[in-house]
């Protein structure tokens, strides 16, 4: 009953690493180093990395099975190699080690840690693949076979697997299809073994034609087995039905989460505490049905699929409702973050709210958020910079010969070869909206403005926040009166003096037009973390020398740009910091 293994993770966790700001790709000298701090660490869970040729039969299999790229889960994805060699359009992992999970690519998202902890059935895909610990084969094996959510599953497991009668139980009970798709050992990998193994093709899904993104639907729903297999209930088959109360339970869940908080206890562990109860007493409800007669169940027309149906919803939402409150409390992540980038790391979470909600795996979550915010940091404020790029708002480096005529900037484009340029304390955005004169209230934004407008302000906001303007308690758009040559200031207080000093200044027109000044250090940090970005200032002396402003200044704004780390762990899930 993997539902019901509900138990407590320790957490280790090293708030003094950074967090990674750079792809994973593995070469035999870095694997080399890996295997070697995975194996003299407590995290060495028989780690043996899947060879060249291993990956080779399985892609060759996935290429010949479907016409696009798939979904991809790895379980025990170890350093995200075989996610990364598949191609996967979404890569998904569960893997326990933490050298491993630092080593992953941003573009793997970490669905559970504690693989003996992780449900499968309701993490749809279209291939699960595992290289599972040698030791815990048949455990893995029968696990992954009873509940992957897939059309297909990939096993790299030794030979000896056709003799086990679990595993064999397991097929029948998915009615999934068999075959080796080659054998092979560890003779000659990286981190060498005598195991013989074979590559298992299992098939779950009816189709035996190629199959698109999605995948093959699965002969028999894990789940159905799942409830099937541990709810003995006497009901009849009929009618489905559906089961939400989420305001209540939300109401609810909040009030005993405050009051645990204020003992000083941290964010995550009391959710997974909660969490834990609330689904251990609905699964003894639902338990509890067993000893009902099933003559009093067929009067009040309750049913096994409704049954199993309202169970699914139940667990869903009771997960989702739980990684909400979570992404709720990421706020001082989330506030760094520019309303498109905001809104695309939140969506991305909360995607991804079939994760299983635990200690480790929230966590895991989290420092995942920390590494793509980094990213999103940097991408924001190069976005912010070129959507403020016209002609009369930039001037070329001094190191920049080029010149481009007005015709290089006719139909509102910029020249294709435009680079190694700074933006101008005062700017004129005659695409960025102005006053609104529209009467659609999506493009509304507040007090006269257009909602892109007061997007855009607001942001340049939040960007100079990164940069270490103190910001904190400053007026946003919607905090002023917006008229036709009317100015209003933006402001930051500085730390040195303690004055409230003027950050930009900005006028709306009817035109659809912004006209912003800047504060001279406010656009001296811009164009200096904007150069850094783009790879064309190395050092503050070169953003000095290129952008004709004293050294000490480029000095302290050079890599300026915030950046998060392990370290800011304890103050993003901790409530009462």
């Amino acid at each position: 009953m993997p539902i019901l293994e509900l138990t407590n993770p320790e957490v280790v966790m090293s708030h003094s690493t950074p967090i990674a700001h750079n792809s994973y790709t593995p070469n035999s000298k870095q694997s080399r180093a890996l295997i070697s701090v995975v194996a003299s660490s407590q995290d060495d869970f028989e780690w043996y990395p899947s060879t060249d040729e291993i990956i080779a039969c399985v892609k060759n299999d996935i290429d010949e099975r479907f016409t696009e790229r798939p979904s991809v889960l790895d379980c025990g994805a170890g350093d995200g190699r075989v996610l990364n060699a598949l191609d996967a359009s979404k890569k998904y992992a569960i893997e326990k080690s933490r050298p491993l999970l630092d080593a992953l690519d941003r573009s793997i998202f970490v669905v559970g840690t504690e693989f003996k902890e992780q449900t499968l059935i309701d993490k749809q895909v279209s291939v699960v693949f595992s290289n599972p610990p040698y030791s815990e084969y048949v455990q893995w094996t029968t696990k992954i076979i009873r509940e992957a959510n897939a059309g297909t599953v990939y096993l790299v497991i030794p030979s000896r697997w056709a003799e086990n009668e679990e595993i064999a139980a397991a097929i029948k009970a998915r009615r999934a299809e068999t075959e080796i798709l080659g054998s092979f050992d560890f003779n000659d990998a990286e981190r060498k073994a005598r195991a013989r193994v074979n590559v298992l093709k299992v098939s779950l899904g009816g189709s035996q034609k190629r199959v698109h993104y999605y995948g093959d639907s699965p002969r028999v729903d894990p789940f159905k087995l799942w409830f099937d297999e541990n709810f003995k209930i006497s009901a009849v088959s009929s009618k489905l039905s559906n089961h939400r109360s989420v305001e209540a339970s939300r109401t609810k869940m909040r009030e005993s989460m405050n009051g645990e908080l204020v003992k000083g206890r941290d964010l995550i562990s009391v959710l997974d505490q909660l969490y834990r109860k609330e689904l251990n007493d609905l699964v003894v409800t639902y338990k509890a049905l067993e000893d009902l007669d099933p003559s009093l169940l067929a009067e009040m027309d309750v049913n096994l699929e409704s049954l199993c149906e309202a169970l699914k919803l139940k667990i869903g939402s009771l997960k989702n409702r739980y990684w909400q409150e979570l992404f709720d409390n990421l706020d001082k992540i989330t506030s760094r973050l520019t309303e498109e980038s905001r809104k695309k790391l939140l969506d991305t979470l909360t995607a991804q709210t079939h994760v299983d909600f635990t200690t480790e795996n929230a966590y895991s979550i989290v420092v995942w958020t920390l590494k793509q915010s980094n990213y999103y940091y940097d991408d924001q404020l190069i976005s912010t910079v070129e959507s403020m790029v016209e002609k009369a708002n930039i001037s070329l480096y001094k190191s920049n010969e080029r010149t481009f005529g007005a015709e290089d900037w006719r139909y509102c484009r910029r020249p294709a070869e435009l680079d190694r340029f700074k933006l101008e304390y005062r700017v004129v955005l005659e695409h960025t909206g102005g006053l609104c004169t529209s009467e659609w209230s999506s493009q509304k934004g507040p007090n006269g403005l257009s909602r892109r407008a007061a997007s855009f302000l607001d942001d340049l906001v939040t960007i100079a926040g990164n940069l270490n303007f103190n910001v904190a308690g400053s007026f946003k758009a919607g905090d002023f009166i917006w008229a036709t040559h009317v100015k209003n200031e933006f402001t930051f207080v500085d730390t040195k003096s303690g004055k409230e000093l003027v950050l930009f200044e900005a006028k709306a027109y009817q035109n659809g037009n912004l006209h912003i000044k800047f504060n001279q250090l406010f656009i001296v940090r811009l164009n200096v973390e904007f150069g850094r970005l783009k790879g064309w200032l190395k050092s503050a002396q070169q953003a000095s020398e290129e952008l004709d402003v004293p050294e000490d200044a480029t000095i302290e704004c050079f890599n300026s740009n915030c950046k998060l780390g392990r370290t800011d762990l304890l103050m993003l899930t901790n409530a009462n910091t």
